[in-house]
């Protein structure tokens, strides 16, 4: 099913009359308004009639490609990467940028990234989005100095610049969380290690039970084997593998919220009280942890905010500003509600 006149509305924040009449040339619109409709229109592959797509006066500063791995399609529906791409797409529009949304697969289908459209025109910059986009890619851009800014990714070698979360000191501090509780039996849910961003909350909870004196017990380590099977499934196997154990933990730290959802099923299947019998914390802090019962506690990452500060950063380099590649960190912040309690003695 195609792109809708009410999607585009929703992505530019008018009405869908107002998408109407801008497309059709209808009615008194403001010059802002019509670049922001038709920038939104063209992102999401919206078929725009020629003649709109350069509004008189407001020609595109140039055009970003926010380039992610298939797996994620359609980026926009992500939890969480879809609230990053908002805060992209809101930060270059305002800077009179053009923004496509452009999925490669793997290490293949990323040579259209540089080369001319139809209308002649390139994308000025890269925007790779989540840990998935291969190298290749980086590397074809270095050679043909096209400027990029890796979102919730890093490079190992610091060359590239890129906007991260603090995800060690956010599980060290959910895990502190736990620890003020009373839990010292904490259980680990979480996706494979060859993702930079799971990888470093990982480490956050190893660094944790270091602090507090305490061994990682690996019976209670439990990690999906791919991106692929990350999330609710294994929250909810992972979980029910814990809860058969002889000697079961009072708490499960899961790596995101996705997974904690799996966690949070499997225990009230099994008839386990969340947070009496066992406490549960996510990460990310997606709509929907607001929503389930019990409330999911969580660690808060400013989404909008990585992808703004990355659509701001992209635009420097375009002009040529201070183009030392630097890494931008954004921090998270506790969100307790009601998956979290003093543990019983």
């Amino acid at each position: 099913m195609g792109i809708t006149i009410r999607e585009i509305a929703k992505q530019a924040g008018v009405s869908p009359s107002t998408v109407s009449r801008v497309l059709n040339r209808k009615g008194n619109i403001s010059r802002e308004t019509q670049f922001k409709v038709i920038s939104v229109a063209r992102s999401l592959g919206y078929p725009v009639p020629d003649d709109r797509v350069q509004v008189e006066g407001l020609v595109a500063a140039g055009t970003v490609a926010i380039v992610y791995n298939k797996r994620l399609s359609p980026l926009v529906t992500d939890p969480f990467y879809g609230a990053v791409v908002a805060g992209i797409e809101e930060g270059l529009q305002q800077l009179g940028y053009r923004v496509l949304l452009r999925s490669i697969d793997g290490a293949d289908g990323y040579a259209g990234l540089f080369e001319q459209d139809s209308a002649g025109n390139h994308n000025d910059g890269l925007l790779p989005v989540g840990c998935d986009v291969s190298l290749d890619v980086l590397n074809e851009a270095k050679e043909r100095d096209i400027p990029v800014v890796l979102v919730d990714n890093e490079s190992k070698e610091g060359k590239v610049d890129s906007v991260v979360s603090d995800n060690e000191a956010a599980a060290k501090c959910a895990m502190g969380h736990f620890h003020a509780l009373g839990h010292r039996k904490i259980a680990f849910i979480g996706g494979p290690q060859n993702h930079v961003s799971l990888a470093q909350r990982y480490k956050g909870y190893v660094s944790a039970l270091e602090d507090f004196g305490m061994d990682v017990r690996k019976e209670w380590v439990i990690f999906a084997e791919s991106v692929e099977l990350h999330g609710p499934e294994i929250g909810y196997e992972g979980t029910s593998g814990l809860m058969e154990m002889p000697e079961r933990p009072t708490a499960i730290f899961a790596d995101n919220d996705m997974t904690a959802l799996g966690v949070l099923k499997a225990l009230h299947e099994k008839g386990i009280k969340v947070p009496e019998e066992v406490s549960v914390i996510g990460f990310d802090n997606i709509e929907v942890s607001a929503h389930t019962h019990p409330r999911l506690t969580t660690m808060h990452i400013p989404k909008m905010q990585m992808g703004s500060l990355a659509a701001r950063r992209l635009v420097d380099l375009i002009q040529g500003m201070d183009v030392a590649p630097i890494k931008t960190v954004v921090y998270a912040t506790l969100v307790i509600r009601d998956s979290t309690t003093h543990l019983s003695m």
